[in-house]
């Protein structure tokens, strides 16, 4: 467990106790002490009694999907897909 962190400027700070999932250490479930994490975008989650953790490092980011059309003109698109103009 990390005790301490250093700024930009190398000056030391202490830490508290975070419980984080960091994907470089082995993590234990503070619920019940085993190691089968389910991982997902934000938390990971204990795959025996369900306990969520943030992870260390994760991204804000959303996977938002891209629809692209070539070769279409507005009067053939259904109404719910038409530019608003």
């Amino acid at each position: 467990m990390r005790t301490a962190a250093f700024n930009g400027a190398g000056t030391e700070f202490r830490l508290a106790y975070i419980p984080l999932y960091r994907d470089d250490e082995e993590n234990h479930c503070a619920g019940c002490g085993r190691q089968h994490w389910i991982i997902g975008r934000m938390t990971a989650e204990c795959g025996f009694c369900g306990t969520a953790l943030p992870l260390e490092k994760f991204s804000t980011w959303s996977a938002s999907p891209r629809i692209e059309r070539c070769n279409h003109y507005a009067d053939e698109l259904p109404d719910d897909l038409r530019p608003v103009v």
